[in-house]
This record gives structure tokens, sequence and C-alpha cells, in this order.
């Protein structure tokens, strides 16, 4: 066959590097170039090759023998490693970002503590500091093991919701929840899934906003509201990457970490316009 047929895309800069390589210095190495199977299936590949009939000064070859192999199992690997390595940076970004919610919590509840004595204020201390401990428990176990979810139970939208609602801290502003569903999901990445949603809330919004929780009329998922300001139509496409944000005070993280559980759980995440003309997520495609 001819190299062109085994390899189309590669043969010109594979012609110009390697076979130069190989005419110039007597043999020449690559591992970057894609073959063709008879099935049309593309397969990384090395090859090695050497000059068969160089003169006696050595140059001007004619014929030459190379050595393809197959190494779709080393790129495999590498593109593992480089996975986990991107995964380990974003918990990184995960724990420290959603570290800054009990950590206010403890410094404001410490300022309250010194000012009045009030044992409830530490009470509040040593709650914060248990969720600490908890998440980043958690959430190193997930970094060791390189997935980003743990155990799938069957979660209740409404209590779940009410109860990541009350650890916010988000007294001057209002929650509805008109309709509630079940599924199966990762218990404590779902509560970070709302307590971030909650926090972009009150970033955007201020405290006093109203937020709805509820589920989607097909059943297959839930959505999340408010009657803030809204999303741009021009933004609504970038909200969910890293390091994306419009207030001076946000990280950038926080919708990021959001679709990123999402996604990990095989479910969808959309932004669209709330009727009452906030932001609205919709996160569909979940089992019932």
């Amino acid at each position: 066959m001819h190299p062109e047929d085994i390899h189309p895309n590669d043969v010109e800069r594979v012609r110009e590097k390697f076979i130069s390589q190989v005419y110039q210095e007597g043999s020449g190495f690559t591992d970057d170039l894609t073959c063709l199977t008879k099935n049309g299936e593309e397969v990384p590949t090395e090859i090695s090759g050497a000059a068969l009939d160089r003169g006696e000064d050595g140059t001007n070859p004619t014929r030459m023998i190379a050595m393809l192999r197959d190494i779709s199992d080393r790129v495999k690997h590498r593109r593992e490693l480089e996975e986990k390595v991107d995964r380990l940076n974003q918990f990184a970004n995960i724990i420290s970002h959603d570290l800054r919610n009990p950590l206010a919590t403890v410094s404001g509840h410490a300022e309250m503590a010194r000012e009045t004595g009030d044992e409830e204020h530490f009470d509040a201390i040593e709650e914060a500091v248990a969720q600490m401990d908890e998440m980043l428990s958690d959430l190193l176990d997930l970094a060791r093991q390189g997935d980003l979810l743990g155990e799938r139970t069957t979660v209740e939208l409404e209590p779940l919701v009410r109860r990541v609602w009350m650890e916010c801290d988000l007294d001057a502003a209002t929650l509805e929840v008109p309709s509630s569903t079940r599924f199966v999901a990762d218990r404590s990445r779902i509560e970070e899934v709302f307590s971030n949603l909650f926090e972009n809330t009150r970033t955007h919004c201020g405290d006093a906003v109203t937020v709805r929780v509820g589920s989607l009329d097909d059943g297959r998922g839930f959505y999340f509201e408010d009657d803030g300001g809204g999303i741009p139509a021009d933004q609504q496409e970038t909200v969910f990457e890293w390091g994306q944000t419009t207030s001076r005070d946000g990280t950038g993280f926080g919708l990021a970490i959001v679709a990123e559980i999402v996604d990990a759980h095989g479910w969808q995440i959309d932004v669209c316009e709330a009727e009452s003309g906030g932001a609205r997520f919709e996160i569909s495609g979940i089992e019932p």
C-alpha cells in the first residue's frame, strides 16, 4: 500500500520530518503518527526507521526500512493521567470555593461571640467546622478515587433544598418549593449544587430575592429560578465556564462546579429566562 493510504492526514508532515531525518542521519523516530486500519479506524502509532543503502560517505540513501507500533494503550493512559490532573485541579478549586461559606459563618459568629458571649454562636461555629471537615474528607476521598461522585441514594428534592437553604443563612430571601420529585444521586454533591446556586443568586441578586425550586413538567428533572435581573442572552452559554463571572464578588467557580456535578451524574443543565425575568436553571435527563 502507498503511505498516503495508510496515514492520509499525516503523510506530508511525516515525509517532511521523519523521512528527512532518516535521509540525513541514517535513522529516525516519531510517536506522533496516525494510521488508518482496514475498516477506517484511526490508530495512534509510533514509527522508527533506518536507511538501508547509504553510500560510503553515509549519504544519499534510496531505500529504508520502517517499523510501526500501535501505541493506543500508551495514548489512552496518557490521556487518563491528563484528565486526572485536570480533575485534581478542579477539586482544588471546588474545595477552596465551597469552604468560603462555612469560613464566613465561623468568622461572623466568632465576632458576635466576642461581643455578646452568647453560647449559640459557639454552636454555629462548631457546626460550620464540622461541615468543613466533612466536605474536605469527602472531596479528598473522591480526589484519590479520581471520581467526582460517591455513593448514590434516593433523594427527595424539597427536604434537601430546604436543608441547604437553612445552612446558607438566607433569612432575608424567600424560598418557594411548589413541587418536588425523587431521583437517585450523590446526596452530598447535590447539596453542593444547591449551595452554589443559592450563593450565586445572593451574589448577583442580593439578599432580598425570591427563589423557586420545583420539578420539571415531564418529571425528569428540576428547575431553580430567581426573580432577579436575569442573565443576558449573550452570556448564557458561558456562565458555566471556569472563572467566568460578572460580579466583583464572584469567583467564577460556583456555576462551573454545578455544571461539573450535573455532568458527572449524566444529566444536562441549561440556563434561560424565568417568567419573572430572572435566571432559570433547568437540570434535565434525570431518571425518576
